[in-house]
């Protein structure tokens, strides 16, 4: 049965009440909501908004955000932690947007620390470094994919770095490497060089998530600055197949993704969902990822409350040292929550449009190999062709039958 897309005007309503949330004073201080400040939390926040701005055309948004950096701009100076760097993924586009060259100067600076000075482990993946008070030595996260990687590839596909894009590609590679599970494909949240272990061997989703954004807009900033590895696309792929069997089946994705008794989280849902849309809409995935997709948003939708409050966010959380403390987590309204879930709505304002033109396409691309191999067209119901993403479901369909918690608030965790 073909799924019906998302209303378009209910995303637009629910996009403008999470905006409006994120933005309000009344957060100030608290350590989830609280804009003010240079670290991950406010930093997945302002590149959500970015994307919501120029893809809704909100100039409003945009200013926000150019104020947003006055404000908080001398809070940066000296500090150089991968956590802190992911404000900087904005810079890049809005110099576009400005020209001042200060964006590009110190979007520059900070790349210039990250290749020639931010700590590495043994194997020269970027060890994860927080801004609270405690070391992570020789630590590998999935999380540095995306606060820190992510900056990069947007700077050298702005700048045309061949260096930066290279840096980029490595650095996805080897997280990839280091925590991807080869028994099910799956990411596990951190690595211990020293140890050469991966410590509690958690799969936890939201892990999982940042890699799954992150990956596609690196490769589309890179691939033509650098050689792009057949074995990160393949890698990708198969986080992405083992991430759409381990979908809950109420349409989120439980917290620690092999475990179906925890709890289903958003901002991991979320994160995951819009990954695989920017995913097929660069070609990295096909088309049948869109089914997850629309689950995953038929369950995120009603989680937003009236006044925009995002609903089900799992609090900051650094490796944990079992399996069981992740469900323990604390939920909480957190920005990088009210952002993943702002992206993923952004990304899916066009879903309809993005299914009914791939549906063309893969007509068009069946009549033509029909024509070519003097086939008569494939008939599906009522005369028309199958649908390719239905084709897909049924292709995966026959080849499947043959300790204490720790206190979050404000913790050194994505």
């Amino acid at each position: 049965m073909k799924r019906k897309a998302a209303n378009k005007q209910e995303l637009e309503q629910k996009l403008e009440r999470i905006w409006e949330y994120m933005r309000s004073g009344r957060h100030q201080g608290h350590w989830g909501m609280d804009m003010d400040h240079w670290d991950w939390v406010p930093g997945v926040g302002v590149i959500s908004l970015l994307e919501y701005g120029t893809v809704a055309g909100k100039g409003e948004v945009i200013e926000y955000l150019l104020h947003w950096v006055g404000r908080n701009k001398q809070q940066a100076e000296g500090v150089r932690v991968i956590n802190s760097l992911a404000p900087y993924a904005v810079f890049p586009e809005l110099y576009r947007l400005t020209g001042d060259p200060w964006y590009l100067s110190t979007a520059q600076e900070i790349a210039g620390w990250i290749l020639e000075s931010a700590p590495r482990t043994r194997e020269g993946a970027l060890e994860h470094t927080v801004t609270e008070a405690v070391e992570f030595p020789e630590q590998v996260w999935a999380d540095t994919v995306y606060m820190a990687v992510l900056f990069l590839a947007r700077l050298a596909g702005l700048t045309g770095d061949r260096e930066l894009a290279a840096a980029a590609v490595q650095q996805t590679l080897l997280h990839l490497r280091l925590l991807q599970d080869p028994a099910t494909g799956l990411l596990f949240h951190g690595w211990n060089s020293g140890a050469g272990s991966h410590m509690s061997a958690a799969r936890w989703a939201r892990a999982n998530a940042w890699v799954t954004l992150a990956v596609p807009e690196i490769v589309a900033g890179t691939g033509s600055l650098t050689a792009v590895p057949q074995e990160l696309y393949n890698r990708y792929r198969r986080l992405a197949s083992a991430l759409r069997q381990a979908q809950g089946a109420g349409g989120l994705w439980h917290t620690v993704l092999d475990r179906p008794d925890y709890y289903g989280e958003t901002s991991a849902s979320a994160g995951i969902a819009c990954g695989f849309l920017k995913a097929v809409k660069s070609g990295l995935l096909e088309n049948s990822y869109l089914e997850s997709v629309e689950v995953a948003l038929a369950k995120i939708l009603p989680l937003i409350r009236e006044d925009g409050e995002v609903q089900g966010v799992s609090g900051g959380t650094p490796v944990m040292p079992s399996i069981e403390a992740y469900n323990r987590i604390e939920r909480y309204p957190a920005v990088y929550g009210q952002g993943l879930v702002m992206q993923l709505l952004t990304e899916a304002l066009n879903l309809g449009d993005m299914k009914d033109r791939l549906e063309r396409q893969g007509f068009q691309e069946q009549r033509e190999q029909g024509e070519q191999k003097g086939y008569p067209e494939r008939q599906g119901h009522q005369g028309q062709q199958e649908h390719p993403v239905r084709q897909e479901s049924q292709r995966r369909q026959g080849q499947s039958k043959g300790e204490a918690p720790l206190n979050v608030e404000g913790e050194a965790g994505g």
